[in-house]
C-alpha cells in the first residue's frame, strides 16, 4: 500500500480494517498501458496547458440593457436563469430554475442524466436536487493557500453534492453502453483533458463486474444491489476511470485540481477550511463535517454549517474526491491560467482532494492534497463533478 501525500507532511491514506487486503487482491494493470504511454496527451509533460479562449460561458445584457444585443427568438442562460431575447432585440429573465429542474443549459431548465426522474432529497432538509451545481464567478487565487503556487480559473460550474448511490445507480443501469466516446467529458479550455479510448481498460468489462468492484469493503462499501436506505449517501468504491466516466455521461466532467481547491478556498479568501468564515478561522467539529471515523453520512447533512463559499458541501470529510489532474508535487508549474496536469510525465497517481470520514482534520485544510492509485477501488474514495456554464 502506497504513502499518500499531503502538502508539507506525509501520512498514510487511512482505510478500515481489511481495506489493505482488498488493495492486495486487486488486479494490478500497467499504469503505462493505462495513460496511453507518454505520448498519449497532446500537453507537455514539463508544464500544463493553458486555455487560449477564455471562458466558455455565455456573456449577456440585462433584460433592462441596451437594443439590438440579440435576434428575436434566440435562448441563453444568465447563471441558472433562462433568458430570451425579445422583439427589441434585448434579452428578458425568465422565471429561474428550480429545486427539481437546477441547471439552465442551452436556455432551458433541467437536470443532468443523474438526476432526471430522481426526486429532490438531498441537503439538510432532504428537499434539495441532488445535482444542483452552483456557477463559480472567474477568479485568481493561491493554490494550497501558498503564494509562490497562483492560479486563474474562468467561470465553471462545480456541484453542491458529491456523486449519490441514487445517482451513481443511473449510470449502472444504463452501463458499458454509456462508456465514454473519445474526447468526452473534457474541459472546454484544456487540450488534452477528455477522455482516451486507452483508458476503456481501466473500466470493468460488464455491469455484474462493475458492481462486484464496488462493493469493495463489506465494513463501509456504499452501493447496493438494489434500491435502499444508502441513496443519499456519497458514492465510494468507484476509482478514477469510473468517476470520470460518471461525469462524461452525466453531461460534466472531473474537475481539475485548480477548481476544486477555487472552490474550498473560497477563491481570493484563501479559506483554512472550505467553511472558515472568516478565511482564518481555524474552527472545526463534527458539527461541519464528516471525519475522524463518523460514519459515512448523507450528502450535505453538515450544510450550511460545512458548506463553502459557493455553497458545496462536503468539500472537508466525506469521501476523498477523484480529480482530473496526475498527482506532481510540487505543482507543475508555479503559474496556473485554466491549467491541468493531463500528461501523466512520470507520475503513477492521481490527485484526490477533501478527505475523507476515515481522517482527521489535518487533511481537511486547503493547504492539504494527496493522490491515489487511478485503478483503486476503496471505501474512502468518491467523486464530485465540474460543468461548464
Amino acid at each position: 500500500m502506497r504513502a499518500s501525500k499531503v502538502h508539507g507532511l506525509t501520512a498514510t491514506l487511512a482505510i478500515l480494517a481489511g481495506g489493505c487486503d482488498v488493495l492486495l487482491g486487486l488486479e494490478h494493470r500497467e499504469l503505462s498501458q493505462l495513460d496511453g504511454g507518454s505520448g498519449a496527451s497532446t500537453t507537455s509533460s514539463s508544464s500544463s496547458t493553458s486555455g487560449t479562449g477564455g471562458s466558455s460561458a455565455t456573456s449577456s445584457s440585462s433584460g433592462s440593457g441596451g437594443s439590438n444585443v440579440c435576434s428575436s427568438g434566440q435562448t441563453q442562460c444568465a447563471g441558472n436563469t433562462p433568458q430570451t431575447c425579445d422583439a427589441n432585440g434585448s434579452w428578458q429573465d425568465q422565471a429561474a430554475c428550480s429545486a427539481q429542474t437546477p441547471t439552465c443549459a442551452t436556455g432551458v431548465c433541467g437536470a443532468p442524466p443523474s438526476c432526471s426522474g430522481l426526486p429532490s432529497t438531498c441537503g439538510p432538509s432532504s428537499n434539495e436536487s441532488c445535482c444542483t451545481s452552483p456557477i463559480l464567478p472567474k477568479g485568481t487565487y493561491n493554490r494550497t493557500n501558498d503564494p509562490a503556487f497562483p492560479a486563474t480559473v474562468s467561470d465553471f460550474r462545480i456541484d453542491r453534492f458529491e456523486i449519490t448511490v441514487g445517482r451513481f445507480r443511473k449510470f449502472v443501469e444504463g452501463y458499458p453502453g454509456n462508456m465514454p466516446a473519445a474526447g468526452a467529458g473534457a474541459h472546454p479550455l484544456i487540450a488534452g483533458s477528455g477522455w482516451q479510448t486507452i483508458w476503456n481498460t481501466g473500466l470493468l468489462a460488464d455491469q455484474a463486474a462493475l458492481k462486484t468492484a464496488l462493493k469493495c469493503e463489506a465494513a463501509s462499501q456504499t452501493w447496493t444491489d438494489d434500491v435502499g436506505a444508502n441513496e443519499n449517501l456519497p458514492m465510494n468504491c468507484v476509482n478514477w476511470f469510473e468517476s470520470f466516466a460518471f461525469c462524461a455521461w452525466d453531461k460534466g466532467r472531473l474537475p481539475t485540481e485548480a477548481e476544486w481547491n477555487y472552490a474550498a478556498a473560497g477563491g481570493e479568501e484563501q479559506r483554512q477550511y472550505p467553511w472558515s468564515s472568516p478565511p482564518g478561522s481555524t474552527a472545526v467539529d463534527s458539527s461541519y463535517a464528516v471525519y475522524n471515523h463518523v460514519p459515512l453520512a448523507a450528502v450535505g447533512s453538515k450544510s450550511g454549517k460545512g458548506d463553502a463559499r459557493w455553497t458545496q458541501a462536503d468539500l472537508g470529510g466525506g469521501v476523498w474526491e477523484w480529480i482530473l489532474d496526475w498527482y506532481s508535487d510540487p505543482y507543475v508549474t508555479a503559474t496556473c491560467n485554466d491549467c491541468a496536469f493531463v500528461s501523466n510525465g512520470g507520475s503513477a497517481s492521481r490527485v484526490i482532494r477533501g478527505s475523507s470520514w476515515t481522517n482527521d482534520d489535518a487533511f481537511m485544510l486547503n493547504s492539504a492534497r494527496s493522490d491515489y492509485d487511478p485503478t483503486f477501488h476503496v471505501s474512502s474514495t468518491g467523486a464530485r463533478c465540474a460543468r461548464t456554464p
